[in-house]
C-alpha cells in the first residue's frame, strides 16, 4: 500500500537524493524511502505502530492471512470506517 505525500526538504538534501538515485539507478522516491525505513529502525519500539512488527515478521503474506488478527469493539461498522479513510476523514 502506497500513500502520496508532499514534503518541503533543503535543496542540498534533495540534490544528494538525486545524485544517489542516479547512481544506483533507482527513482528518488526509492532512495527516500530505504533511508525513512532505516531511520524507523533505529527508533524506540513506543514509537512504531504495531502493525508494521506482524509485516517485518512475514513481508510476503497475503491480507487473508491477517484476517481475524484485530478486533474491533461491537457496533463497529467497517464500511463506513473505510469510507472515512477514503475521504481524508479519521
Amino acid at each position: 500500500m502506497k500513500a502520496k505525500t508532499s514534503i518541503n526538504l533543503d535543496t542540498k538534501l534533495i540534490n544528494t537524493v538525486k545524485r544517489i538515485a542516479n547512481n544506483r539507478n533507482i527513482t528518488q522516491t526509492e532512495v527516500i524511502t530505504e533511508y525513512i525505513k532505516q531511520g524507523i529502525k533505529k527508533e524506540p519500539k513506543k514509537n512504531k505502530i504495531k502493525l508494521k512488527m506482524l509485516v517485518e515478521q512475514d513481508p510476503d503474506a497475503s491480507i487473508d492471512d491477517m484476517i481475524g488478527a484485530i478486533k474491533a469493539p461491537k457496533g463497529f461498522n467497517s464500511v463506513k470506517a473505510v469510507d472515512e479513510i477514503r475521504k481524508g476523514e479519521y
